[in-house]
């Protein structure tokens, strides 16, 4: 997921009301956007994290004390570090936690766009993930359901829009991305079925 993208989900989740965004994730979110990789402060930290909420329009629910607290947090949990340079500097960096923790939420917001025009191809995600996988397995599987794929096979899903690299995204993260195949196809028997499932 590019940064404008991942950029957009994140000041539409500020801008929601659903009870799911969090504060600390947010700000862990913030940080991510504001670094990539790294945020290079002055000696207050927390409040560097607060200037760059600035740049999220959502951003104004939450007040300056929730967001210091939540970088705080954040810092406890050790989804960031606070790391001091030989000249002096303080950086933010997110730790490996904090990334797995920020791809959990990228897929979490997941979704593949539609376009406007459909170019009449299909798009077949296979895989044959090994006993010890079990439970990518599941995640996967469901993670597929969840964004409306259809179920065309045992281990094979179909779906009619272009979705490589959200695919890939979510089964690297699962890391069975080497068991997961994604061909391009034309012609599929029964299309009619798949046509009406997705409104075609």
């Amino acid at each position: 997921m590019n940064k404008e993208n991942y950029t957009q989900q994140l000041k539409n989740f500020l801008a929601s009301d659903t009870t799911e965004a969090k504060i600390a994730t947010v700000a862990l979110c913030v940080l991510a956007i504001a670094s990539l990789p790294i945020l290079v402060v002055g000696a207050g930290v927390a409040g560097n994290a607060v200037q760059a909420f600035k740049m999220f329009e959502g951003s104004r629910k939450y007040s300056k004390t929730q967001i210091r607290s939540s970088v705080n947090s954040l810092k406890r949990r050790k989804l960031i570090e606070y790391v001091t340079e030989r000249n002096g500097k303080t950086t933010v960096k997110i730790t490996k936690k904090g990334e797995t923790r920020l791809r959990t939420f990228a897929i979490d917001l997941m979704e593949i766009k539609r376009p406007k025009k459909w170019d009449g191809k299909w798009r077949l995600v296979m895989y044959d993930l090994p006993i010890r996988f079990k439970k990518a397995r599941h995640a996967f599987r469901w993670k597929l359901k969840d964004m409306n794929f259809f179920q065309f096979q045992k281990s094979a899903w179909i779906y009619p829009y272009q979705c490589e690299d959200e695919i890939i995204f979510i089964a690297d993260f699962f890391r069975v991305g080497k068991y997961v195949e994604i061909l391009t196809v034309e012609n599929v028997l029964n299309e009619e079925k798949l046509k009406k499932y997705f409104h075609l």
